[in-house]
């Protein structure tokens, strides 16, 4: 298993997760993206058939499977099928592993080696320093964290993702008022002027304590609680933090990526059930 991100190429990794589908190891099948434009906020729904068997909720069962396989280590819930899935140690506190079940090629997982950290604790700064090291070294990716299962996490194990960047409202958050008047819930954005290159994980962590406690403001929380549901992205040189009230309305659910435009459904009738619903409610209801 390599030390750092930086030993491995693209194409390395792409050869690894190719042989991984064939092998059935991998998730990963054809979509279909439909584009939405969401009174001037832009959606992408990508309806992927073979995310079907992924767990959407907190204690779902995977199937039988992946009973026999062995975990992540004691109090993990998610699941190291095969060796091969490891793609590098980041930090002596995260793995990077390609995710089990993809809607990108490739989408990652950074894992925290303490396999008792859970998904309801905010970030902090091994899992910033995790983050900046496959943001710096693989720069078409961008990283999220769903923190708590109202913000759209399904494993309790302390994880972010990595996905193909940009996120496809991006754009929306980054050129002021004109822009961000169509969002249509709360979120908190800053750029790092100097780029992530330049940028530590404390940096990173100062400006994310802020943020979180904008967020518990905004959700009626107190400063001294320790859970406050709310989703990070981290793509080109951005950090944007989105507190959460739930999950789901309905069957229209979003995780971080989600929020930010790029909503994965396993098929074709959720994409309708978002459009009864209004999808500018669905987000307003979602966020705040």
């Amino acid at each position: 298993m390599n030390d750092t991100v930086k030993m491995l190429s693209k194409k390395e990794i792409l050869a690894t997760f190719d042989q991984l589908v064939s092998d059935g190891v991998i998730i990963y099948g054809p979509h279909e993206v439909i584009e939405h434009d969401c009174e001037g906020y832009p959606l992408e729904f990508r309806v992927c058939p073979s995310i079907a068997n992924k767990p959407h909720k907190v204690g779902a069962d995977l199937t039988s499977a992946f009973n026999m396989s062995r975990k992540w280590g004691p109090g993990s819930d998610m699941y190291c099928v095969d060796e091969r899935l490891k793609l590098a140690k980041l930090n002596d506190s995260h793995y990077l592993v390609f995710n089990l079940f993809c809607v990108d090629k490739p989408q990652f997982v950074l894992l925290t080696l303490d396999s008792y950290r859970r998904q309801h604790e905010p970030m902090d700064q091994d899992d910033f320093e995790a983050a900046l090291k496959v943001l710096t070294s693989l720069d078409d990716m961008y990283v999220i964290y769903n923190c708590t299962e109202a913000a759209g996490c399904s494993r309790v194990h302390k994880h972010m993702q990595g996905l193909q960047g940009p996120p496809r409202a991006f754009e929306s958050f980054i050129h002021g008022e004109k822009t961000e008047s169509k969002i249509p819930f709360r979120h908190f954005a800053h750029r790092f002027s100097e780029g992530f290159d330049a940028t530590s994980a404390s940096d990173l962590s100062a400006i994310y304590e802020t943020f979180l406690g904008q967020a518990k403001q905004a959700l009626g929380l107190s400063q001294t609680d320790d859970v406050c549901p709310h989703n990070v992205v981290l793509w080109r040189d951005w950090i944007i933090v989105v507190p959460r009230r739930s999950a789901a309305m309905g069957r229209a659910s979003a995780n971080a990526a989600g929020m930010l435009g790029s909503i994965w459904l396993p098929e074709k009738g959720l994409v309708d059930e978002w459009m009864r619903l209004g999808c500018s409610n669905v987000l307003k209801a979602l966020g705040v």
